[in-house]
């Protein structure tokens, strides 16, 4: 009776070639989904126009003129702290703009010195209006807003947000204390945020290019690269003997 030859033990070379796939394709079918977000994120966000995602086709952030004769402010007399004094205009009316060390900005009225806080509903829709460069629209609602509102805006605070009745549903805000634009949002930039917070594994600040979930998934893509490579390689030697047969 012909006895039957033992099992020869898979070669070290075997065993780690083995195992090698097993990890690539674990870790293929682990990182492969957040794989395909990343392209298709980027993708997106390369298809966006970043002109229209920052409201640029619509809203102007150029300062309004005044006139160069007007006369500078004679009622500051406490200079502590003050780092510059403008004379701007505002919806159409001149104030003077104090910028102090703190970074802080006051608006206040020409010929009293009055403060200027709030910046008066009125002057905020005006000056909305002004900055509006697209298609003819109204103003649908004007809120004065203290706290952050999700990823959409998040200070300084107190601000205006002034929405449009634009079918992006553009809103501006304005900084409450000098009327400068502080931002525009619109749903095309709401979209955006939410694609930009999948590419980057950030799901709430949308704002972190560092996080761990994204190093993790990083390093996890790499070595999936690397060991793909490496079984290719060690396939070529396979394949040039099965030609030679």
């Amino acid at each position: 009776m012909a006895s039957v030859p033992a099992l020869r033990k898979p070669s070290r070379k075997l065993r780690l070639h083995i195992f090698g796939s097993k990890l690539h394709k674990w870790l293929a079918l682990f990182v492969g989904v957040q794989v395909l977000l990343w392209m298709g994120t980027g993708a997106i966000m390369s298809f966006l126009k970043i002109e229209q995602v920052r409201s640029e086709h619509v809203i102007s952030r150029e300062a309004e003129t005044l006139d160069p004769e007007f006369p500078a402010p004679r009622w500051l007399v406490d200079r502590q702290g003050v780092v510059a004094v403008t004379t701007k205009s505002v919806a159409g009316r001149p104030l003077v703009q104090i910028e102090r060390s703190d970074g802080s900005m006051t608006l206040h009225e020409t010929e009293t010195g009055t403060k200027v806080f709030p910046l008066p509903v009125a002057d905020a829709r005006a000056i909305a209006l002004r900055a509006w460069t697209g298609p003819e629209t109204s103003i649908a609602s004007v809120k004065l807003i203290e706290t952050p509102i999700g990823t959409e805006f998040r200070g300084p605070f107190p601000a205006w947000q002034i929405t449009f009745s634009d079918p992006d549903g553009t809103r501006l805000y304005l900084n409450a204390s000098s009327g400068a634009i502080l931002g525009a949002r619109s749903d095309t930039w709401r979209f955006f945020d939410f694609v930009w917070g999948l590419h980057i594994m950030d799901w709430t600040q949308r704002d972190r290019i560092n996080s761990w979930w994204l190093l993790l998934f990083g390093i996890g893509g790499t070595v999936i690269a690397v060991s793909g490579f490496i079984l290719l390689a060690n396939r070529f030697p396979k394949l040039r003997r099965r030609k030679a047969r």
